[in-house]
């Protein structure tokens, strides 16, 4: 045992830490163990030791209970919080308007050791007397907590740490709240008596100080097997090993500045994590000795036999941060392959860096390599790719573990790009990987290809190499770029000296052709740049990524460069472009190809469409247009009274089949538009109207549902004078915390779209959002995007009402362009006690600019 406190001893010791009785926690204690909590045991001599799990319970007792007789419901209530979102600078009442960004402050923030994913409250607060009580970890503790945080007039606690935010010090809570469908404590229930409130609205609010002194009392098991010890205490051992190896080479500040930067790296990719992910994870693709995570991105629209590209991410990253900074998903849905993305877990390597150094994970058939091995099998199996057009591409580890595979696995991949990596088998062990980043190890080219020949049986024909550095690289010296480039030179039995020298987008390339002028080597210095990969973010064709910490907008894009040096940007298949693109690109002018589009859900059960006012429309762009563009208006609540005229003429035998689309064809009888005259008349007639009046008079639900919306708690209101400009509008509304109903509680309605190369989005909305329960309860409207937010309001322990019609224009959609999405309106509510609060909002005018359909759910 570690300390050896008992528990009887510990009660009396925790009364005096927290100023209170010692018979008012021993009276507790006896609570806890005639109600089950604890097993019984002697007071004296003999009494069971005081764990850390023990500890917390009699805390969240002494903390959370207004009264002795309440401890056991504030213990299992209260024990039981689940974890909200993290807030700065604690919980004061707000209203946010917007989508959370991610951008260059907040990519300040630190980031803590002490990690709390997914733990309830009474977990996370045992772990932390844990991480207290052992000696490795106590100073960590001592300088990321701030304290601990409990409301007893709503069940709420948090967990408080100091951290650095926008450039300052500041406090961010860890909240926790009432699980789903879970119950207040009775005190605060007023259907067991208690009311709703009553008059306790402090806080109570133990600082990290007085922590550590109660976790220093606690007592760990001998074999210290606690989850949470274990996961921080070998994560700080290994870095402490890692900075002690690296202090005792001449480049100790060369690699505490590479941790430092890391902080940053590992910041946004957490970020970018918690807010999007285009990527799916997939299971069971293997015996997995690498013990890795497999992810993967495949266009809806794949051709047959289409190329696989597996990317490998760098220190501190992940698979999605890493997909969002190169782009990779972006380029694929552009030209029809597949992305694989192998992750690391935090568990093999302490930056999450691929282990390209260790003898057991650069090896064929073992570790890491064989895991990613195992993967494209899965990806080729699944998707019927192409075998011969599988290549492998990384950054910094990702880079070095490139060059692995492309050793270990040469009949597998046809060709791969190494940026800011290493050549394969420069180090053995940690100390060589990290003499080999900061310092290079030059060898002649042949021991460089001996060393690839050795790894596999391959004779050849061998993968072809693009390899990116940046010459003022500190992490990874740049001399690595020419290292790998004489390993592979050799295995290719080519000279050094490059074939063509060539500046590409103002930077220097070399490439290195074979006998047949096929090129199988490249090489770019990126002159200025630091560690990281090159790119070029933008909508343009030849750009794409995000700009981040190691992904430098340098004006050239490699995921894009690597792509074309592979052969994957020749014309994508027709079986892989968007129909209503192919349809366009046959017999219609550039002009008329990249006219915009407004797509107006009007009515939320008629779509109208209308050409760009800046865009002058001929006489092809007029017989190629839609009918609802020839036309000038909208069908009737989505009856097509032209098209069922049509179709019955044409089954009649008295139009000719396929004149259906066109309203004006040549085909139809003499040039005459028949179903047009037709429905000009009965317009005239006043039958038409009728006909949208009794459309009008149906169900609003079977409207919706035929206009392709779907989901719940939103209605359509028809002829109504409150909106926008009269007819209908949507209108939604959820609420928490009555009819025995608490926690977040959502409404949501969705429809399919298909958007074009620009869209955005537009449309007017009135809302009232009540959440001035108390500072922790909220309300919200959101709208999204395949499940990701681009407009929010959220009122926050306040109240928000919008008198008059607001109007959201011009929203950008570019990141889902030229696909089918999902989009969805959203109000939501949260309570923690049974005071009624609600959201409602009203929206008329939705509009898709630049959208090629709206395809039914």
């Amino acid at each position: 045992m570690v300390n050896g406190l008992a528990r009887y001893e510990f009660s009396e010791r925790l009364a005096d830490i927290l100023g209170e009785s010692r018979r008012d926690l021993r009276f507790r204690v006896t609570l806890m163990v005639t109600g089950g909590l604890v097993a019984p045991g002697p007071r004296g001599r003999g009494s069971p030791p005081a764990s850390p799990q023990y500890a917390a319970q009699l805390l969240i007792g002494a903390m959370a209970a207004p009264q002795q007789s309440q401890t056991l419901e504030a213990i299992r209530c209260y024990a039981d919080l689940r974890p909200n979102a993290s807030a700065a600078c604690g919980n004061a009442p707000r209203v946010l308007f917007g989508p959370a960004m991610v951008t260059a402050e907040a990519g300040q923030r630190s980031e803590f050791l002490i990690r709390l994913d997914g733990l309830s409250f009474g977990e996370a607060l045992a772990g932390l007397l844990e991480l207290s009580c052992a000696e490795e970890t106590r100073a960590i503790v001592a300088s990321e907590l701030f304290g601990i945080r409990i409301n007893r007039g709503c069940p709420v606690a948090s967990l408080q740490f100091s951290a650095c935010w926008q450039g300052r010090r500041a406090v961010i809570s860890h909240t926790y709240g009432l699980a789903p469908d879970a119950a207040p404590p009775a005190w605060l229930d007023p259907q067991r008596g208690g009311v709703v409130d009553p008059g306790l609205l402090h806080t109570v609010f133990l600082p990290v100080r007085k922590l550590s002194e109660i976790g220093l009392l606690t007592t760990l098991s001998e074999d210290r097997s606690t989850p949470m010890l274990n996961k921080l205490g070998h994560k700080v051992a290994a870095i402490k090993k890692m900075a002690e190896l690296a202090a005792k080479t001449p480049h100790g500040s060369r690699w505490e500045k590479l941790l430092s930067a890391l902080t940053a790296v590992q910041a946004w990719s957490e970020q970018v994590d918690a807010q999007e992910n285009r990527l799916l994870e997939v299971t069971a693709f293997g015996s997995n000795p690498g013990e890795l995570r497999m992810y993967c991105h495949v266009p809806e629209r794949l051709p047959a036999n289409a190329p696989l590209v597996v990317v490998l991410h760098g220190c501190t990253q992940s698979a999605a941060s890493y997909n969002k900074g190169s782009g990779w998903s972006t380029l694929a849905d552009r030209y029809g392959f597949a992305v694989l993305f192998p992750q690391q877990n935090w568990n093999n390597n302490p930056l999450r860096c691929f282990n390209w150094f260790k003898p057991e994970d650069h090896d064929r058939e073992k570790g890491e390599p064989l895991s990613i091995k195992q993967m494209v099998d899965r990806m080729l199996s699944d998707y019927g790719l192409d075998r011969d057009r599988v290549y492998v591409t990384g950054t910094s580890s990702g880079g070095a573990m490139t060059n692995v595979m492309l050793a270990t696995y040469p009949e597998v991949f046809a060709g791969g790009a190494v940026i800011a990596g290493v050549p394969y088998r420069t180090a053995k062990g940690l100390r060589e990987g990290l003499e080999s980043i900061f310092q290079g190890r030059s060898r002649s080219p042949r021991e460089w290809g001996e060393l690839v020949r050795a790894a596999s049986p391959h004779p050849g024909p061998w993968p072809k190499v693009s390899v990116w550095h940046g010459d003022a690289d500190t992490a990874v010296k740049p001399v690595n770029a020419e290292e790998t480039i004489k390993q592979w030179a050799d295995i290719h039995g080519l000279d050094l000296q490059p074939t063509m020298q060539m500046m590409v987008d103002g930077y220097p390339r070399r490439v290195w052709q074979g006998p047949g002028g096929e090129e199988l080597i490249e090489s770019y210095t990126v002159t200025g740049m630091t560690h990281g990969a090159a790119l070029d973010p933008g909508a343009e064709p030849h750009q794409c990524g995000t700009a981040a910490p190691f992904f430098n907008a340098v004006g050239i894009s490699s995921t894009h460069r690597i792509a074309d040096f592979w052969g994957l940007l020749a014309e994508r298949p027709a079986s892989a472009r968007d129909p209503a693109t192919a349809g366009q690109e046959a017999g219609r002018s550039a002009r008329a190809s990249t006219a915009g589009s407004t797509h107006t859900i009007d009515d939320f059960g008629q779509r109208t469409c209308k050409e760009d006012a800046t865009q002058k429309t001929g006489p092809e762009d007029y017989a190629s247009g839609t009918q609802e563009q020839r036309s000038g208006t909208s069908r009737p609540f989505g009856l097509d009274v032209h098209g069922i005229i049509s179709a019955s003429l044409e089954a009649a035998g008295l139009l000719k089949p396929g004149t259906s689309n066109r309203r004006s064809d040549s085909k139809a009888p003499l040039g005459i538009d028949v179903p047009g005259i037709i429905s000009t008349a009965l317009e005239a007639a006043g039958v038409l109207k009728g006909i949208s009046q009794r459309s009008a008079s149906a169900a609003p639900e079977a409207m919706l549902k035929a206009s392709g919306w779907e989901g719940a708690g939103w209605e359509l209101l028809l002829d109504d004078p409150r909106a926008f400009r009269g007819g209908s509008m949507l209108y939604g509304h959820a609420s928490s915390g009555d009819h025995g109903a608490l926690g977040a509680r959502a409404q949501s309605i969705s429809r399919r779209i298909k958007l074009g190369s620009q869209p955005e989005l537009s449309y007017v909305r009135r809302l009232d959002l009540n959440a001035g329960v108390n500072d922790y309860t909220s309300a919200s409207f959101r709208v999204l995007i395949d499940g990701q937010v681009v407009d929010e309001v959220t009122a926050i322990g306040m109240v928000h009402q919008e008198t008059e019609w607001l109007r959201q224009a011009a929203i950008d959609l570019e990141r889902f362009a030229n696909r089918t999405v999902t989009l969805t309106l959203e109000v939501a509510a949260c309570a923690n006690s049974y005071s009624t609060v609600y959201a409602k909002a009203w929206v008329d005018q939705l509009m898709i600019h630049n959208a090629v359909d709206l395809a039914c759910c």
